[in-house]
């Protein structure tokens, strides 16, 4: 989860390098989602148009949970079971709890969100040993 959360950083500073050096008239804005889960990695489309990549609901909730950042003004939302192993590491006070609707499913969904320099403090802390 540690490395994960360090990946996540360092796209964010990516990010931020490319919009520093090649402005734009609007910012650069990369959001993410994190589930955890069982899914499938294979093969989908047609034979012509192939593409190896995960499947499953796991898959889709991250997906949904990424588009969920924009609503609630965060850069980072996460699945119930994801926060639990942040929190496991001490990275609850870096987390909000707020309470979503993802597209495509029927029942509000508990998600829990941080920006990047929330997410920044924490790893600078270096979590729990």
């Amino acid at each position: 989860m540690m490395r994960i959360c360090q990946a996540l950083s360092k796209l964010h500073k990516a990010t931020d390098e490319l919009s520093s050096r090649y402005p734009l008239p609007f910012p650069l804005r990369v959001g993410a989602g994190i589930n955890t889960g069982y899914a499938m990695v294979g093969n989908s489309g047609s034979s012509d148009r192939s593409d190896y990549t995960a499947l499953g609901d796991t898959v889709n909730a991250a997906f949904r949970l990424e588009s969920c950042t924009k609503q609630i003004g965060k850069d980072i939302a996460v699945g119930e079971t994801t926060y639990k192993y942040l929190k496991e590491l001490g990275a609850e006070s870096a987390f909000e709890q707020y309470t979503v609707s993802l597209k495509g499913y029927d029942t509000p969904s508990i998600t829990y969100a941080a920006t990047y320099a929330d997410l920044n403090t924490f790893l600078e802390a270096g979590g729990k040993k």
